[in-house]
C-alpha cells in the first residue's frame, strides 16, 4: 500500500461521519493462551468511544496533510526518520496479536456470544492483556490494537476509594476502574499492519525478539563477508535494540553487500568520513569499536553520498529513490 492509498483510506474512513462505529474486544490471558472475548459495552458509550478514535484517525491524516515527507515505509526499509508510518514487512515471523487482530474480520470469524463474551463470573478487568478495536463499518473497517498498561486498571484494595460524584453528594465506587483511551499502536487495513505508535517497537517485548532473531542473521551474513574480520562486537550489541533494528533494516536489500570486495575497501579507505573510523587491516575491516561498528551499519545502509553539484560527501540515511 503507498502513501497516498494509506492516506485515501484513512480519508474514506472519517468520512463515514455518524456512520462509523466501535467494537471492543478484550484480548483475555489465560492458561490457553489469548482469546479474544467481546466486550458487552452499552451503546452510548460505544458511540463515545467510536467518536474517540474517529478524531485519533483524523490526527493522523492530519500528520500526512501537514508534513510534506510523512510516508509510509516498509518496516524494512533503510530508513530512519520519525516521521513515518511503518508497514510490517517481514517475512515468516510476526507479532502474535496479529492473529487476534485479524480474528474479528476473517470470513470465519466466531459469534461473538456465550463463552466468547466477556464476563465478570469467568474473568476480571485484570485479565486483559491488550485490547483490539474494530472501527468503521462492516464494508469499510480498520482494526486497531492498543496495549493495556498497568495504570489503566484501579484496583480496589483496604484504604484506597475511588470517589465520585452521586447527585450533591460523593460516593465511594466499589468495583475495580479500567481505563481505555483511543490511541492507536497499530491497525490492520485490508491485509496490511502499520505499526502507528513507532515507540511500540521499541517498548514490545514480541518485536524485541523478532527484530533481534533477524539482526543475529544479519550478522550470520556479515560474518561470510570476505573484508570482515570479526563480526563479535557486532553480536554482543544486539541487546541494543535500536541498533539490532539499523543492522535488520540495513541487510535487507543493501545495495553494498553485493559489490565486490576492491570496490568496498576502496571506498572505505579514501572517503573521508569512514578512513578514520572503519580501519582496514590485511584486507579486512576491523569492527573492534562501537564507533566502527555503527559507521559499518551505515556503510551498509549506503548513507555516504556523493554531491555532484557541490562536490561534498554527505551521511543521509533518509533517502527517497528519484
Amino acid at each position: 500500500m503507498t502513501t497516498q492509498e494509506f492516506k485515501d483510506r484513512l480519508q474514506g474512513l472519517v468520512a463515514l461521519g455518524d456512520d462509523f462505529g466501535a467494537l471492543v474486544f478484550f484480548a483475555i490471558r489465560n492458561e490457553d493462551g489469548i482469546v479474544l472475548k467481546k466486550a458487552n459495552i452499552i451503546n452510548d458509550v460505544l458511540t463515545e468511544i467510536a467518536s474517540g478514535y474517529r478524531e485519533s484517525i483524523q490526527a493522523e491524516l492530519n500528520r500526512f496533510l501537514q508534513d510534506d515527507h510523512m510516508s509510509v515505509l516498509n518496516l524494512s526499509d533503510r530508513d530512519e526518520r520519525e516521521n513515518v508510518i511503518y508497514r510490517y514487512d517481514i517475512p515468516d515471523v510476526e507479532p502474535s496479536y496479529f492473529a487476534q487482530m485479524r480474528e474479528p474480520v476473517a470470513e470465519d470469524a466466531p459469534e461473538y456470544i456465550n463463552d466468547r463474551l466477556f464476563q465478570f463470573d469467568q474473568e476480571s478487568f485484570g485479565d486483559i492483556d491488550y485490547f483490539v478495536v474494530m472501527l468503521g463499518t462492516e464494508e469499510n473497517h480498520v482494526v486497531v490494537y492498543r496495549d493495556n498498561f498497568n495504570v489503566n486498571l484501579l484496583k480496589q484494595a483496604r484504604g484506597r476509594y475511588y470517589l465520585n460524584k452521586s447527585g450533591t453528594q460523593i460516593t465511594n465506587l466499589k468495583e475495580d476502574i479500567l481505563r481505555m483511551d483511543s490511541q492507536i499502536d497499530c491497525m490492520l487495513l485490508d491485509d496490511d499492519f502499520f505499526i502507528v505508535n513507532l515507540k511500540n517497537l521499541n517498548t514490545s517485548k514480541e518485536f524485541a525478539t523478532i527484530i533481534k532473531d533477524r539482526a543475529n542473521q544479519s550478522v550470520d551474513l556479515i560474518a561470510d563477508l570476505e573484508y570482515i574480520d570479526n563480526v563479535d562486537g557486532l553480536r554482543e550489541r544486539l541487546d541494543e535494540l535500536s541498533f539490532a533494528r539499523r543492522l535488520m533494516k540495513a541487510m535487507d536489500g543493501s545495495p553494498v553487500i553485493g559489490l565486490p570486495t576492491p570496490t568496498v575497501l576502496d571506498f572505505v579507505s579514501n572517503n573521508p568520513k569512514l578512513n578514520n573510523v572503519l580501519k582496514v587491516e590485511g584486507g579486512k575491516i576491523k569492527l573492534d569499536t562501537k564507533k566502527a561498528q555503527s559507521a559499518f551499519v551505515s556503510l551498509l545502509n549506503d548513507d555516504f553520498l556523493y554531491s555532484k553539484l557541490t562536490n561534498n560527501d554527505y551521511e543521509s540515511s533518509s533517502k527517497d529513490r528519484l
